[in-house]
């Protein structure tokens, strides 16, 4: 666990540019994913639903250097766990479309996302799990994306509507980027936990 808590840094806005820039950094240099690190996230995923009984998910396709969440995707097909994967919109939110066998294709900012139909628009709560990217996270829920804001807004759009019936939410990310105390802004949505290829983080 990353216990650097302070950047130099004099906002809260260049503290989060900075630590985003070192994670980049960091996730370039760490070169190819090993198969057992591959593994492993694909097995605390899948404990992780197990854990919490769902049978409808939200999940996304990791890009080269994020935490692999393939193998996850892969299990929840050949298992019957429905999967929204996410598909960025240009006013900067996101739709929700099911996932098939069909393959994905790059969307904005070279994201892999599903090319069928798109879901209503409250499809979300539907879910049993929420399992979304992030840059770190920390041991008190807060989560830091990379600047664009459309899992916060997403997360907090559906907490609005739907207060009593919203799933927990999860981010998936390396075990070195959970830190004791990160920056935080009021917009920052909280989550519920983290997965890494380490184990399951339960925050609160």
């Amino acid at each position: 666990m990353n216990d650097e808590a302070h950047h130099p840094a004099d906002t809260i806005v260049e503290a989060k540019q900075q630590l985003r820039a070192e994670i980049r950094q960091a996730r370039a240099l760490r070169g190819s994913r090993s198969t057992d690190t591959h593994a492993q996230f694909t097995k605390h995923l899948t404990a992780l639903v197990s854990q919490h009984q769902a049978r409808r998910v939200s999940c996304f396709a990791s890009t080269r250097n994020e935490p692999d969440t393939s193998g996850f995707l892969a299990w929840a097909r050949e298992n019957s766990v429905e999967v929204l994967l996410p598909r960025s919109l240009p006013a900067g939110e996101l739709e929700w479309v099911l996932q098939t066998d069909e393959p994905l294709r790059p969307g904005a900012f070279g994201i892999p996302e599903p090319i069928g139909e798109a879901l209503p628009p409250d499809i979300l709560a539907s879910c049993d799990l929420l399992i979304i990217p992030a840059a770190g996270v920390d041991v008190l829920g807060t989560r830091i994306g990379w600047g664009r804001g459309y899992f916060d807004r997403a997360i907090d759009s559906l907490r609005d509507e739907h207060p009593t019936q919203f799933a927990p939410v999860y981010a998936v990310v390396f075990e070195d980027e959970v830190h004791s105390a990160l920056p935080l802004e009021p917009h920052d949505a909280p989550i519920d936990g983290a997965v890494t290829e380490v184990r399951i983080h339960n925050f609160g």
